[in-house]
């Protein structure tokens, strides 16, 4: 175990009951190397082409990846709300970002220095098994909106939205969730006033 000094509890308590880690002796280990950093509001936590020194987790707020396309458009390719989602741009440590990850709002999060994350991958069995359902779980969100995207209507993917981000809709610029789902900010506009409508 790595103990550098003794963590807050709180944040021993975070990681056990919002970020995926069982073992509390673990969550202190992580809990000790890391540090909590607050990003304002559009301030850029990492941008394209960089590599990451610190795996983040999410304690409160939003963050946006996204990313350029060929036309020179700007693609929202992923939107982290859930407390204790790890911000994950890219599955390799070690490679440069392909996105850039921004927060939404004023947004906090626990930053964890990726040399400390590697040496506790090869000594803890048990964190091991927790990354790896944390990665999968990431790593599966984006699953579900490429098939969200590939397999339904405009007004199922912003069903799909209001389920799997509850209250975001509210907080953010409707231009990214648009991006987000696929669709231009016109038609999420029509989506969002038909489905009222249906309310009624």
């Amino acid at each position: 175990m790595i103990f550098l000094t003794t963590p807050p509890q709180r944040i021993v308590d975070f990681l056990i009951a919002s970020a995926g880690i069982h073992d509390p002796r673990t969550a202190q280990a992580l809990a000790s190397c890391s540090s909590e950093q607050f990003v304002d509001k559009h301030g850029i936590l990492l941008r394209s082409g960089e590599r990451q020194k610190d795996v983040w987790v999410l304690v409160n707020g939003i963050f946006r990846t996204s990313l350029i396309d060929i036309s020179g458009r700007d693609i929202t390719d992923c939107l982290i709300s859930k407390i204790g989602m790890v911000i994950a741009p890219c599955a390799d440590l070690a490679s440069p970002s392909m996105v850039q990850v921004e927060a939404l709002q004023p947004s906090t999060i626990l930053a964890i220095p990726i040399e400390i994350i590697e040496a506790m991958l090869t000594q803890d069995h048990s964190f091991a098994l927790d990354y790896i359902k944390i990665l999968t779980m990431a790593w599966q969100m984006h699953w579900d909106i490429k098939r969200a995207i590939s397999q339904k209507t405009a007004r199922e993917r912003y069903q799909w939205f209001l389920k799997a981000y509850p209250g975001v809709i509210d907080l953010i610029p409707h231009r990214y969730i648009a991006s987000y789902l696929g669709m231009t900010p016109i038609t999420l506009s029509r989506v969002r006033n038909d489905n009222q409508v249906r309310l009624f």
